[in-house]
Order: C-alpha cells, then sequence, then structure tokens
C-alpha cells in the first residue's frame, strides 16, 4: 500500500514478487492484491487518494498478472469463461479471480470488460467450456439479462460474482451467486466436474487411443 501511495511500481511489483515467492498465487491475491484495491477506493472516496492512484494501481496490478498466471506443469482438464456484462468495466477483480482459478489447474479464457451475452455464450459452445463466470458491480447488468443469463446457464454452470451479484433479489434460474469470499468463490467454482466429452477425450488420450 505504501508503493502504491507513493507511485512506485517497482516496489508494488517487489511486493507481489516477494508474496508470490513465500505463500503462492490464491495467499497473493486474496491477501495483498484484494485488500490493497479496497484500501485504495476507500482512499479515493474519502479524498485521501486521488484518481491518479486508483488509476495507477489498476496498470500496476494488471502487469503482474502474468507473474500470476505463470505457467504450471499440471495438466489443464477444465476450461472456464471469464467475463463482464455490457457497460461492465470492472474486469480487474475478475482476472485476479481468474489467476486463483488459473492456480487450481483451469485453463481461463478472458474476455474481458463490456462482453455482450452472445460472445459468452459463443466462447462457451467453441471451447466446450465446463463454467463461465460473469462479474458485475451493478445489479441491473444481471436483472436486466435475466432470460439470456438463464439460457447460458442452462448450457454451462454459469456464476455470477461481484457487488452487482449479490444485490440480486432473485438470480436468473439455475445460476449460482458466488460469495464475496475470493477463496470461498474459488472453492464453489472448483466443484464443478469435467465435462462428459472432455473427460471421454482424456481417457482416450490417456489409453493410447488415436
Amino acid at each position: 500500500m505504501a508503493a502504491v501511495t507513493s507511485l512506485d511500481g517497482v516496489g508494488v511489483r517487489r511486493a507481489f514478487d516477494r508474496s508470490l515467492q513465500a505463500h503462492g498465487v490464491e495467499d497473493t491475491v486474496v491477501d495483498v492484491a484484494v485488500p490493497v484495491l479496497h484500501e485504495v477506493g476507500l482512499g479515493w472516496q474519502s479524498g485521501r487518494l486521488g484518481v491518479v492512484h486508483e488509476h495507477f494501481a489498476s496498470t500496476t496490478f494488471r502487469g503482474v498478472l502474468t507473474e500470476l498466471r505463470a505457467p504450471v506443469p499440471d495438466r489443464r482438464d477444465r476450461t472456464v469463461v471469464l467475463g463482464c456484462p455490457p457497460r461492465e468495466l470492472h474486469d480487474l477483480p475478475l482476472e485476479l479471480f481468474g489467476a486463483m482459478l488459473h492456480a487450481r489447474r483451469w485453463r481461463t479464457v478472458s474476455l474481458g470488460a463490456n462482453t455482450p451475452i452472445a460472445a459468452l455464450a459463443e466462447a462457451v459452445r467453441f471451447l466446450q467450456a465446463d463454467a463461465c463466470v460473469l462479474a458485475g458491480v451493478r445489479p441491473a447488468a444481471f436483472a436486466s439479462r435475466g432470460p439470456s443469463l438463464a439460457r447460458l446457464g442452462g448450457s454451462v454452470p454459469l456464476f455470477l460474482a461481484g457487488q452487482g451479484a449479490l444485490a440480486l433479489i432473485e438470480p436468473p434460474l439455475g445460476v449460482v451467486v458466488l460469495p464475496a469470499d475470493f477463496r470461498a468463490a474459488a472453492h464453489v467454482v472448483d466443484q464443478v466436474p469435467i465435462s462428459t466429452d472432455r473427460a471421454d477425450a482424456l481417457h482416450s488420450a490417456s489409453s493410447g487411443i488415436r
């Protein structure tokens, strides 16, 4: 936080590197990145920090996503599509959450901010994805698209995340709202089993069948 306050990009990277080496991806996201982003937001709201600090933190944290998603030797058995609904621009928390799923052996495919629901559905079909996570801060971003989300949830396990999802009075049918706690949310998504088609393909490959 001291590095962010002083706009010290090298200091931010150094703190991330130390945390990654000592504690791994999940603890770095949950105990370093998310609390600092929250503190920056509170500082901006109270006037203690300026918009420059918010932009600096966002840009610098995006710069370490490569390290958070460093290649790991384990096989990727499941695929998750990540995105934010139309007019939702705050995708950094979702990208950090995706790094946690990556560390849990998920293949993560991010479509970023302001993603049409039709594009998410197309990606899910093309990739034969095992899960989809949609995040947003505005309840209206989800509530106004209930039928589309219900249809998407009928084709793939669909999870909604963020303050907008938590504020929904009645989530779309068949859709799961993730808890605010990142570790608990990652655990919920991680319970999704590998799809039948991909499980059969992996079994065939491991058995030497061509």
